[in-house]
């Protein structure tokens, strides 16, 4: 096999971004089907997109020959039920963010992608830019000195209250939908915290907004904060203090779009551009060298696993219960 087949469940906007036009620049990813609850919406999407081949439902998609791994961008709460199928249908998974519903199912699909010898990688996009790479050298580097705090924040304005990440029961939240970033940039950067306190702005069972106290390893304080409540201003930003300067990093969480590094040390800022490739890109690439070359897919299945069980215990410290998954209907 020289080239992964993708076959796409569900017709979901993030499609286009995530999939469909990193996958041009990516010769060993071809986009070849999709399938969705709506067939007339599938074939729309298709035609939109120029993807060849719209099946029947998502049953079908699995069991096609000439799919070898799909793409589950569905509502949080059920991706986990979708995985399950891919993986006993013998697909490689490439699935959004969040992983999974909550940290136990995340565990369970961790040990059938491990039994299976099957890729099952979370798209977490952001990770595999090489401008994270950058911001943990330059730590190592001690470009600030003993790191004391970092922070990270991502925020964005969602007023739309039927969008599906303002439903409780399909995974919804300020942490599932947003947090995730900013907790594998600040995990990335120092390894997997433990939660110290969180609080949050509960609306119906969602978290529309989200503060996080971590301790990250090295005594470090990491402070975490999301929103979707409209009083926020788009706001995507880390930043880390250490006793000789600080990092700031701007656009963390999708670089390529105006991101850029900023180093403050004895009161001089030296500010570094980063690769304008779109993360999709690198996440694809690494897609398919773990799927044809079995290299490292970075975002894999046991990382995705220590990720979700630091969001539920942030739930739990916010006095919220975690998510749940959802039934097939």
């Amino acid at each position: 096999m020289s080239t992964v087949r993708l076959g796409v469940l569900g017709a979901a906007r993030i499609l286009h971004d995530a999939v469909v036009v990193p996958a041009a620049a990516v010769p060993e990813v071809e986009v070849t089907a999709i399938a969705a609850r709506d067939r007339d919406r599938a074939e729309a999407t298709a035609r939109a997109e120029g993807i060849p081949r719209v099946l029947d439902d998502y049953d079908a998609l699995l069991a096609d020959p000439d799919v070898d791994a799909v793409y589950i961008p569905t509502p949080a709460a059920l991706h986990g039920a979708w995985m399950r199928r891919a993986i006993a249908a013998g697909k490689h998974v490439l699935c959004e963010k969040p992983f999974t519903a909550d940290a136990a199912e995340a565990e369970e699909i961790a040990a059938l992608a491990d039994a299976s010898g099957l890729v099952v990688m979370e798209a977490f996009h952001s990770q595999l830019h090489p401008s994270w790479a950058r911001l943990r050298d330059l730590l190592t580097e001690g470009a600030v000195g003993e790191v004391v705090s970092a922070e990270a924040d991502f925020c964005v304005d969602i007023p739309d209250r039927s969008d599906i990440r303002w439903q409780e029961d399909m995974g919804g939240g300020a942490l599932m939908d947003l947090g995730v970033y900013p907790l594998r940039l600040l995990t990335h950067l120092f390894g997997t915290p433990t939660v110290r306190w969180a609080e949050a702005k509960d609306e119906d069972g969602v978290d529309a907004e989200i503060l996080v106290q971590l301790d990250l390893p090295g005594g470090v304080q990491g402070t975490l904060r999301a929103s979707m409540v409209e009083t926020v201003h788009h706001r995507a930003v880390a930043r880390v203090v250490g006793t000789t300067g600080t990092l700031t990093v701007h656009a963390p969480y999708a670089p390529q779009n105006g991101g850029r590094i900023e180093l403050e040390r004895d009161g001089v800022i030296t500010v570094e551009p980063v690769d304008p490739t779109a993360s999709y890109v690198w996440m694809l690439r690494a897609f398919a060298g773990a799927v044809l070359r079995g290299a490292d897919p970075v975002s894999d299945a046991d990382e995705a696993v220590r990720a979700m069980r630091v969001v539920d215990a942030a739930y739990r410290a916010a006095g919220m219960a975690p998510r749940r998954p959802a039934p097939l209907g």
